[in-house]
């Protein structure tokens, strides 16, 4: 099985839904839309999808048409009253899906779990910037305790924000970074990119199951705006 995680960007206006769609290819295809024309090309298509920074427009018009035609169910169904959310896709069936707020947040940041058989999946969007540190490390140590008080499989994948320091300061205990145990491949080490800076703020924890494959996605500018699909790329496991 494999997943994809991506945080759209959603909150930036400019060129959002030629972004927006050509995200949609890379994640559904597995490549851009013009490497996707060539002949012979094998689509790739994940399992399970992750989504952060959705926001009203982009999930009716991009994420719930494509999506549901390529048989996806979604979590939610519907825009909810935040401005902007996360959004999971299975090809799965599901039997069980919920969204609770962090306890200490100041910018409406919560947790969404879902399970399917013999998986159980978190996605959040933790604080941002300097300011949120705190309560950033408060959110990333909840779904810690979560994990490590799981018994099953369980994977979480999302926008951190953490800074290195912060993911070190944390207790993972049986919590595992995917991109550590396959390697630390420094090609895949950065996650959001804007000039000088770079950062590795998304990430794949996994607790009873093997990642065996990771790699980030998106990095290609779209053709007709020069711009990548968001300032995060995207990442895709195999496990």
């Amino acid at each position: 099985m494999n997943l994809v995680s991506w945080n759209l960007n959603g909150l930036e206006d400019e060129n959002l839904d030629m972004r927006t769609e050509a995200a949609m290819f890379n994640i559904l295809l597995g490549a851009p839309i013009e490497k996707a024309m060539q002949p012979n090309f094998k689509p790739n298509t994940p399992d399970i999808v992750v989504l952060q920074e959705v926001v009203s427009r982009t999930f009716h018009a991009h994420l719930k048409p494509h999506f549901q035609a390529a048989g996806f169910t979604l979590f939610p169904q519907a825009p909810g009253e935040r401005s902007y959310f996360e959004t999971i896709a299975v090809r799965h069936p599901i039997l069980k899906s919920s969204y609770e707020t962090f306890e200490y947040t100041q910018q409406g940041r919560g947790l969404s779990t879902l399970s399917i058989e013999g998986l159980t999946l978190l996605t959040a969007h933790l604080e941002s910037e300097k300011a949120g540190a705190s309560m950033r490390l408060d959110q990333a140590k909840n779904i810690l305790q979560i994990m490590n008080n799981h018994k099953g499989a369980i994977i979480f994948a999302g926008d951190t924000n953490l800074r290195e320091s912060e993911w070190e300061s944390l207790e993972a205990n049986n919590v595992k970074d995917a991109w550590e145990t396959t390697g630390s491949n420094k090609k895949y080490k950065t996650t959001w990119q804007k000039h000088p800076y770079k950062a590795r703020y998304d990430r794949v924890w996994h607790q009873g199951i093997t990642i065996k494959q990771f790699e980030t996605i998106g990095q290609e500018k779209v053709a007709l705006i020069e711009q990548t699909p968001s300032d995060h790329f995207g990442i895709r496991v195999n496990f």
